[in-house]
């Protein structure tokens, strides 16, 4: 896990301790912590590769994908909250300068600590940050001769906003960009280069608030 990668993740626990001590002082009593989402995605990735193997810098594409998911957040505070997102695996294409060499499934929880700002009425924007895992399966790549590791870790930065419809329904959308390097590796386990998919991930969905 690179430096700025456990900066991130150790930042956000300890924001996340500190809201858990102030919770009793602040979150509304009225307030159920719990709240549940269904979203549709849009995962928009980046051509952006180094070079390696013969293969040239920024000309690996892994595919775009839409597939629902479902999150969950719970509020320490009236303010702050901690969201976990959850999803079955994606399942993506791979080309290389145009030419399909294969695909492979990722599963990407999301783990982030949110601010929810007042003041708007039913219209609640937000701010979060967090940590990404991405764990790839099932890969199969120019006939079986590259794979992909396993176990990635990045980071994110969100902006979003929910619209009240009542005490418990809500509609949401939400846009994060994350940060994320996966090793592209030899047959033998040697690795050849780096992608970067650095997806933007844009949500749209419906809410409820326990």
């Amino acid at each position: 896990m690179s430096v700025s990668i456990k900066k991130t993740v150790l930042a956000a626990f300890a924001l996340t301790s500190l809201a858990g001590i102030l919770a009793s002082a602040t979150a509304s009593a009225d307030e159920s912590p719990w709240l549940v989402r269904v979203r549709m995605l849009y995962v928009d990735t980046s051509t952006s590769n180094d070079a390696g193997g013969g293969v040239p810098a920024d000309s690996i594409k892994v595919a775009n994908r839409t597939q629902p998911e479902v999150d969950v957040s719970y509020f320490f505070t009236h303010n702050i909250s901690a969201e976990l997102i959850a999803s079955y695996p994606l399942t993506h294409q791979v080309r290389v300068n145009g030419a399909y060499i294969g695909g492979f499934q990722e599963l990407p929880p999301i783990l982030n600590l949110q601010y929810h700002f007042d003041g708007m009425g039913a219209f609640v924007p937000y701010v979060g940050a967090g940590a990404v895992y991405m764990r790839t399966m099932n890969t199969s790549l120019a006939g079986g001769g590259l794979t992909l590791q396993q176990s990635n870790w990045g980071e994110d930065v969100q902006i979003g906003a929910e619209y009240k419809l009542d005490n418990h329904w809500l509609l949401n959308a939400d846009l994060k960009k994350t940060w994320v390097n996966v090793g592209l590796d030899s047959a033998g386990g040697a690795t050849i280069l780096q992608l970067h998919p650095d997806p933007y991930i844009l949500g749209v969905g419906i809410g409820y608030r326990f």
